[in-house]
């Protein structure tokens, strides 16, 4: 099963733009800072993760302003055929 919940502060958010097929697409990069038991052992985590959404998820992430909290649900994937850098792509976006 490939599906990610990831809850954060998006730092970044892209203009709505359109496939050749003429659907929405927008991304944005979310930043995630928390801390999490690994292994028994407390720790620090931190990172950030571009999120791309299509069709009228599209047009919601787009209206968000940087700053907001947000909790996001989707899967991963790569960015692009020949790309091994991994983008989520969103089938549903909370504000928090």
């Amino acid at each position: 099963m490939n599906r990610l919940v990831l809850s954060g502060t998006l730092v970044q958010v892209d203009v709505l733009r359109y496939s050749p097929a003429g659907v929405p697409i927008a991304e944005a990069v979310v930043h995630y800072r928390g801390s999490q038991e690994i292994a028994g052992q407390p720790r620090q985590l931190e990172c950030e993760l571009t999120v791309q959404a299509s069709g009228t998820l599209a047009a919601q992430l787009a209206l968000l302003p940087q700053g907001t909290q947000v909790k996001l649900d989707g899967a991963l994937n790569r960015r692009s055929v020949n790309s091994r850098q991994l983008v989520l792509l969103l089938n549903r976006i909370e504000k928090e």
